[in-house]
C-alpha cells in the first residue's frame, strides 16, 4: 500500500498542476470534434500520425510504441467513440497554464462497448482555436 501510495505521488509529481475534479459536466462539445478526431486515429492504430502532427505530448514521453502497446495488448478493438461516451468523459482546469485543460475520456471497443480504457490529453482552448496534446492512453 506505502509502495503504490509514493508511486502515484511520483507520478503526480511530474504531472502540470491540475485543478480538482470538475465531473459535474462533461466535457465541452466544443473539444469533441478535435478529442474525437484523435480517438478515430488511435482506433485506427495511426499512432506515428500523432506523433508527426504534434498530438502527442513530449513532457511526459507518450511515445507512439507506448501508446499502441496499451492499445493492442488490450483483449478487444478500439473503435471510434459513440455519441453516449460524452457523459462520461470529465475535465477540469490546469492551474499553472492560462487557456488549458486536462480531460479524460473512456474509450470504447467492438467487443464490449464501454471499455476500461481512456485517454487523458490537455486542450488548450483561448477562444479561437482549439489544440490538444495526448497525454495517456492506459486502463483506468
Amino acid at each position: 500500500m506505502i509502495a503504490a501510495s509514493r508511486r502515484r505521488s511520483q507520478r503526480v509529481g511530474y504531472r502540470r498542476y491540475r485543478s480538482r475534479l470538475n465531473d459535474a459536466e462533461p466535457v465541452p462539445e466544443r473539444w469533441r470534434p478535435a478529442l474525437s478526431a484523435v480517438i478515430d486515429r488511435l482506433a485506427a492504430e495511426d499512432y506515428m500520425a500523432l506523433e508527426r502532427d504534434g498530438l502527442l505530448n513530449d513532457a511526459y514521453k507518450p511515445r507512439p510504441s507506448e501508446i499502441a502497446r496499451w492499445i493492442t495488448e488490450y483483449p478487444a478493438t478500439l473503435v471510434p467513440l459513440p455519441p453516449e461516451a460524452w457523459p462520461l468523459s470529465y475535465f477540469g482546469r490546469v492551474v499553472v497554464e492560462t487557456d488549458t485543460w486536462w480531460v479524460v475520456v473512456p474509450l470504447w471497443t467492438a467487443e464490449a462497448g464501454r471499455s476500461d480504457l481512456s485517454m487523458e490529453a490537455y486542450v488548450m482552448d483561448d477562444g479561437n482555436r482549439v489544440r490538444m496534446l495526448v497525454d495517456n492512453v492506459h486502463v483506468l
